[in-house]
């Protein structure tokens, strides 16, 4: 398989301490290393105010290992960072950097800078009080708003002043690699209007455009994205930016986009010149029906990616936060061939287990973290209260028995926890697998019930909702829970099945899906429901008999959550 690395895997500082996390590519996906060893960021984002203090921190933080995090996102503040201007105070940092190696998890640090959720709600006081030193964006008829602007010199230099000294503190104090990655400002965009509306502005997007954004879609005209491709007028040189993309709010939201990812390319650029760990920019989406400043323009959309790729060559990846229906199309979206999948933010609901089963055996996400992950209970039919920990806030159980101890019985955590062991369980098998044919995943929904896979083995897996076989109380119901699995291949006829709500049977991919045709015939010779420990499985239980309908299916009830392992045979 062709890996291209963004930077050295085994690069050795003096010492002999590792380099810096970075971003391996394997195809049209990626994931982290850290310490050397690739990873899945199967993860949490803390709510926004959830980790601003050291007692908040212990208290989730202990509780997220719990539940079988490896990675959680967490907001760093402008506004704690830098509460007087040129005072630094790196506590709230330091915080989440103990508390992490404390309970084994690493983080995603979330740069709440000059924007957050378009906002500039996270910037400190002395950055608020003076608007003519740090001007903001206009709407219509000069009237200024509460986003800072991106074309402004000095809030890009405060801005990046803060970010730098974080990035410092990282490569001086985080030799451990607790920190993956960095996310830069949060859900940028102009809210009510395309774009900023400033004279400086106006008179910016009645200029040409940049030659070297012009020279870069040129560039790559064959591989830009359908949108781009179509709005974007060959002989540009020299034009303005409504006679290139056309004179409408998508034009304007083209010049939008520019002038952020520029403004981020150069806090992401200063930053990793500092410390080279991979970055990313997250958005809200464009959903809905909306137009441009109904939803945030300007940020890093897909259908933008052409022009975020020309200005922010420092970041990696665009992440997408899904809060509206029809999730298998928005990670199709951002699943791209210049664009690997990341999922930082989700709405937090039970039915996100199937949604990561999915993005992590379908597209080989690199992570999936479900927002406020803080709220979520561990357990069924409970809060989210720490009943396991001591007195001293520490867990009786390390992760590791944690996971044995729930390999085989999973009935009593919630969904996303005995999700989460699953895939913990699973990492390393995974990891070997992504962008090959040994993986698939599936998602059924109350629309698609059924999918086929066909191995490298010639041999038809049908997934179907366990709900077909009429056998669970749900299944007379009018709407079905979603249910989902990842298939991998371990060899010939060798699988494992890894998911929850599911029945999989196995057919001759050469024969039609008929008792007519003749053929050879695929049978069951083994059935066991397995834990995985470093790779390795034990069996938990031997499944025969009524557990497998007399070897005619595979079967992982809903509501339950398991790794099987099976093998086929052929017979005529």
């Amino acid at each position: 398989m062709t890996r291209l690395t963004s930077t050295l895997l085994l690069l050795f500082v003096a010492g002999g301490i590792l380099a810096q996390p970075s971003l391996e590519r394997v195809g049209n996906n990626a994931r982290i290393i850290a310490n050397g060893k690739p990873m899945l960021m199967i993860g949490g984002e803390m709510g926004n105010s959830s980790a601003s203090t050291l007692a908040d921190v212990k208290k989730h933080f202990a509780y997220l290992h719990k539940m079988g995090l490896n990675t959680v996102l967490a907001p760093v503040s402008w506004e704690l960072i830098e509460p007087q201007e040129g005072q630094f105070d790196m506590t709230s940092l330091d915080n989440l950097l103990d508390e992490a190696r404390k309970n084994d998890l690493k983080l995603v640090l979330l740069w709440f800078g000059a924007w957050k959720n378009s906002m500039s709600c996270y910037a400190p006081e002395w950055f608020k009080n003076d608007s003519k030193r740090f001007p903001r964006a206009h709407i219509m008829n000069g009237i200024p708003v509460d986003e800072a602007s991106s074309l402004s010199r000095n809030v890009l230099e405060a801005d990046k002043k803060a970010f730098c000294r974080i990035m410092q503190h990282l490569r001086d104090n985080d030799k451990q690699q607790t920190v993956v990655m960095v996310q830069v400002e949060n859900e940028i965009g102009m809210i009510n209007v395309p774009r900023d509306y400033s004279e400086d502005a106006t008179k910016l997007y009645n200029s040409a455009v940049p030659e070297s954004l012009v020279q870069y879609l040129k560039k790559n005209q064959k591989a830009l994205h359908p949108y781009i491709a179509e709005r974007f007028r060959h002989d540009a040189n020299h034009k303005t930016w409504g006679e290139v993309f056309g004179n409408d709010i998508y034009a304007e939201e083209i010049f939008q986009t520019w002038t952020y990812a520029t403004y981020v390319e150069q806090i992401a650029s200063a930053g990793r010149a500092i410390y080279n760990v991979p970055m990313y920019v997250n958005v809200a989406l464009n959903s809905r029906g909306r137009t441009p400043g109904q939803y945030p323009s300007g940020g890093p959309l897909a259908h933008l990616i052409d022009i975020w790729h020309a200005a922010a060559p420092s970041i990696d990846v665009l992440g997408v936060d899904i809060y509206d229906k029809g999730y298998k199309d928005w990670v199709a979206k951002y699943h791209l061939h210049n664009n690997p999948l990341f999922v930082p933010e989700i709405r937090l609901e039970d039915k996100d287990a199937m949604y990561a089963l999915y993005a992590f055996g379908h597209h080989s996400a690199m992570g999936f973290c479900p927002f406020s992950i803080e709220d979520y209970p561990i357990y069924k039919g409970n809060d989210n209260e720490n009943e396991d920990e001591n007195e001293n806030g520490k867990l009786d159980l390390s992760l590791d028995d944690q996971l044995n101890a729930f390999s085989s019985k999973t009935d009593n955590l919630s969904p996303i926890a005995a999700c989460y062991r699953l895939l913990r369980q699973a990492e390393p098998l995974i990891l070997e697998r992504q962008g090959t044919r040994d993986m698939e995943g599936v998602l059924l929904t109350n629309e698609e019930r059924e999918q086929d896979i066909i191995t490298p083995d010639g041999i038809r897996l049908t997934v179907k909702h366990s709900y077909s076989l009429g056998w669970e109380p749900g299944a007379k119901d009018a709407e079905w829970p979603e249910a989902a699995c990842i298939i991998l291949r371990l060899g010939v006829a060798d699988y494992l099945v890894i998911g929850s709500g599911v029945v999989v049977t196995y057919s001759d991919a050469k024969v039609e899906k008929s008792w007519k045709k003749s053929g050879t015939v695929i049978g069951l010779a083994k059935c066991e429901s397995v834990s995985i420990t470093d790779g390795t499985m034990s069996v938990v239980r031997h499944l025969n008999g009524d557990q497998t309908h007399q070897g005619r299916h595979i079967r992982i009830p809903v509501g339950q959550f398991d790794i099987q392992h099976f093998r086929l045979f052929q017979y005529r």
